[in-house]
């Protein structure tokens, strides 16, 4: 893969909160995922990441009730029905590790990786750490010692992502336009350099 096809895969990989819920998301999808982030390093290679996947629409509209979406657009409260995810990866760690920064580090890198590989299959996905803690009640793993750290919604997107320079009245904060397309500002590589 060129560099360029690289930058462009990370850029269509930019956060999307709205899908094409007539098209779920298999179990063998999500299994495809993991059989890619289980190569991705991970803190003194312990690998202590444990992975829960959610499909169908029954265990979806279930994930979708414990899930609170893009602080930043107050008046949203996220994909309306219809747009919702067609499924979800529940990323996982030891409950004793869970605030422990390596751990941390480990699921944002899984996180990341899995966002990739969907977007190479077409997929679009948000990283979520806005849940309730009934969410992992709910879904019957209270007794795996386990603890969920991040919870992915994946899909086929049906939102525009728009990549901005951080230069308008907004600066770094995301918005909505009429039209619905999503506006994301990112800063230039200049501004990044110190």
């Amino acid at each position: 893969m060129e560099e360029k096809d690289f930058a462009a895969l990370v850029r269509s990989s930019r956060t999307k909160r709205r899908f094409d819920e007539s098209k779920p998301v298999s179990e063998e999808t999500l299994r495809a995922l993991i059989d890619v982030v289980r190569f991705a390093p991970t803190g003194n290679n312990t690998q202590m990441l444990r992975f829960h996947l959610v499909s169908g629409a029954d265990a979806c509209a279930k994930a979708f009730a414990h899930l609170k979406w893009a602080a930043l657009l107050k008046d949203w409260a996220g994909p309306a029905e219809g747009e919702r995810p067609g499924g979800y990866i529940f990323i996982m760690v030891p409950a004793a590790a869970v605030n422990n920064p390596i751990r941390c580090y480990d699921a944002g890198i899984a996180a990341q990786t899995i966002m990739l590989a969907a977007a190479a299959e077409g997929l679009g996905g948000c990283i979520l750490k806005n849940f309730d803690k009934s969410l992992i009640s709910d879904f019957g793993l209270e007794d795996t010692d386990l603890a969920i750290s991040l919870v992915l919604a994946l899909g086929t997107p049906a939102e525009e992502v728009v990549l901005e320079p951080a230069t308008t009245e907004h600066g770094i904060a995301y918005w909505h336009e009429a039209d619905g397309s999503h506006h994301v500002p990112k800063l230039e590589v200049a501004d990044l350099l110190v």
